[in-house]
């Protein structure tokens, strides 16, 4: 066999081996730290829980959800690497009880609600009804706790991975 017929079909296998839907050519936007095929950015602000969801928008993302055992150690992760065995911190996540009291949903983009599937909620909570956006506590090994919305907390961010690189230009994502 030729030198091209050689190279060719090795490279049928390669691509054969690789898994589908690898991280391999997942880009974040700027700033973003890739896990999966989800981006995250903790902010280094306080707000609350209507600004946070406002300045993850001016992103190009939303609040973080958490949708999933794997989703939960990936926010841990984050939440130890900035803060270490000993940070005492709270972080706004994307989910309320706004729509229908004591039934939480993830409150994502456009209106768009999904209940949640997945949860992780400290001894006690959700309590007080007047408590109506989510929290994850770091000092309380990442467990939830419902808040009151005007409430300060810090902020992570999360945006979909996207095949082409983003970057952010005057408040709104563009490829460059």
């Amino acid at each position: 066999m030729g030198n091209l017929t050689i190279f060719l079909l090795i490279l049928v296998f390669v691509a054969a081996g690789l898994p589908a839907g690898s991280n391999a050519a997942l880009y974040c936007p700027n700033g973003f730290e890739l896990h999966g095929q989800r981006c995250y950015k903790a902010l280094n602000l306080y707000a609350s829980w209507p600004e946070a969801k406002e300045y993850c928008k001016i992103l190009g993302a939303k609040l973080a959800a958490i949708a999933s055992d794997y989703e939960q150690t990936i926010i841990s992760g984050i939440m130890f690497k900035l803060h270490g065995t000993f940070g005492y911190e709270v972080y706004w996540l994307d989910g309320s009880d706004m729509l229908v009291e004591k039934e939480w949903r993830w409150m994502g983009d456009n209106g768009a609600s999904v209940p949640f599937s997945f949860t992780y909620w400290a001894a006690g909570h959700p309590a007080n009804t007047k408590e109506r956006c989510l929290e994850i506590r770091y000092d309380w090994g990442s467990k939830w706790r419902n808040a009151h919305c005007h409430g300060i907390s810090s902020v992570i961010c999360e945006a979909r991975a996207s095949s082409t690189r983003r970057q952010i230009i005057n408040d709104t994502m563009q490829d460059p």
